[in-house]
């Protein structure tokens, strides 16, 4: 199986919410999407948000207890997440589930991951891009460490163990050392 990695190209990380928007019926794909991009949330978590989760921000701060560590993660909404939230609360004022299903057969629950990763890399594959659902949250880790943020800040954001499992985590690759070389200036 090869190992998911982060979408290294903004341009294609904008491209695969166009696809995932264009491709299906409905926004949810492209909105988690973009959730998931801009907060860094595990997709578990993301999938269990309910809309009374952002009743209890303070300031732009959802504190969340993760499904996989237990803890709670703090997990900061940017300006576009808080919109995108209260756009879907607009839409769909039946639901409790941010990213709640509207078929019949799964009415009241959220959208299933094995669906989220069989849409994104569905988008991915248009690309050539190996995705699935867990793409977003290296995406953020990945373009955050091309921008210098220090790899300290990056494994206290995803609460890794250690620097060295966030690097992997990533996606720094051969390529990327190389980079650094090609850019020497003097």
């Amino acid at each position: 199986m090869k190992k998911v990695e982060p979408v290294r190209d903004k341009e294609k990380i904008a491209e695969v919410e166009r696809l995932l928007r264009q491709n299906n019926s409905s926004a949810i794909y492209g909105d988690l999407w973009v959730f998931l991009n801009q907060t860094a949330a595990r997709i578990g978590d993301a999938l269990k948000l309910r809309y009374a989760d952002f009743n209890h921000i303070e300031g732009n701060v959802l504190n969340h207890k993760e499904q996989k560590t237990g803890k709670t993660r703090s997990i900061m909404l940017t300006a576009k997440a808080l919109e995108l939230v209260a756009q879907r609360r607009a839409d769909n004022p039946g639901h409790v589930y941010l990213f709640e299903v509207d078929s019949n057969r799964a009415k009241g629950k959220p959208i299933s991951r094995v669906t989220v990763s069989a849409k994104f890399k569905e988008a991915g594959d248009m690309l050539n891009l190996h995705i699935a659902a867990h793409s977003p949250r290296k995406n953020l880790g990945y373009h955050a460490i091309k921008r210098g943020v220090s790899l300290p800040t990056l494994t206290k954001l995803y609460g890794h163990s250690s620097q060295a499992v966030t690097l992997a985590y990533c996606g720094i690759m051969d390529k990327d050392v190389e980079d650094v070389f090609q850019t020497i200036d003097y």
